[in-house]
């Protein structure tokens, strides 16, 4: 006896196939979180470039809301950085296009890095097992 189909689809999606079905359209709406870390010593630099890439890709408000535009705090391994985009139905292709041409726009800075992934929000996740947050 296996899983019920929807946490066999879901277990399918987390193990790769979950992007492809985000940019099928298949949740509503997701957040895209971005975290970035640079060296302490890059911080001039990295400002002076995120400033740069705001003006060449200004936030769509067609494409997403910025929940979080960019948190930022200090650690060991360097400077860490958060952002949260709330994507509009539909929108998740076009919200990775950004983020991604814009973190591209640092890739000549020694030390940056960045991850980029897509959370369902808690009642997408439930309704994939069959339940919903009570009332």
């Amino acid at each position: 006896m296996g899983m019920p189909f929807k946490q066999q689809e879901l277990a399918k999606m987390m193990d790769g196939q979950f992007q492809e079905f985000l940019v099928k359209g298949g949740i509503a709406m997701p957040y895209l979180v971005t975290k970035i870390v640079y060296p302490n010593e890059k911080g001039n630099e990295v400002a002076e470039k995120y400033l740069e890439a705001l003006k060449k890709y200004p936030p769509d408000e067609n494409v997403g809301v910025e929940v979080v535009p960019a948190a930022i705090k200090s650690s060991h391994e360097g400077m860490n950085v958060l952002s949260i985009t709330e994507v509009k139905d539909g929108k998740i292709e076009d919200a990775l296009k950004r983020t991604t041409s814009m973190m591209l726009m640092f890739r000549d800075i020694p030390g940056y890095r960045y991850s980029t992934q897509i959370y369902l929000k808690v009642e997408e996740a439930l309704a994939f097992l069959g339940m919903s947050l009570p009332r």
